[in-house]
């Protein structure tokens, strides 16, 4: 990237973002919902080694693998979609 250009967006930089990893989903009953409490363990139809959607702001980004980093999860990114490919999901 030029310097002209680095100059030109610096001002868009630190403009907050929202980044959505579709880490996992499951179906649960409003009963069940209603007995959760803090540190009760839900699960999840994802599991280290899968691949997730990535979003930002609602769009897709790319995707990405769960792994498990200093016993925490943790995403590795895999792919960001190029122009083309978001052209293809009809990204607008």
């Amino acid at each position: 990237m030029s310097k002209e250009i680095k100059e030109r967006f610096a001002l868009y930089f630190d403009i907050p973002l929202k980044l959505v990893f579709d880490l996992a989903s499951t179906k649960v009953t409003v009963r069940d919902l209603l007995k959760w409490k803090e540190g009760d363990i839900i699960e999840t139809n994802k599991m280290a080694g899968e691949y997730i959607n990535i979003n930002i702001q609602d769009k897709p980004l790319g995707t990405g693998e769960v792994i498990v980093l200093d016993n925490r999860f943790a995403i590795r990114i895999t792919t960001i979609y190029s122009k083309e490919d978001l052209m293809e999901l009809n990204v607008r």
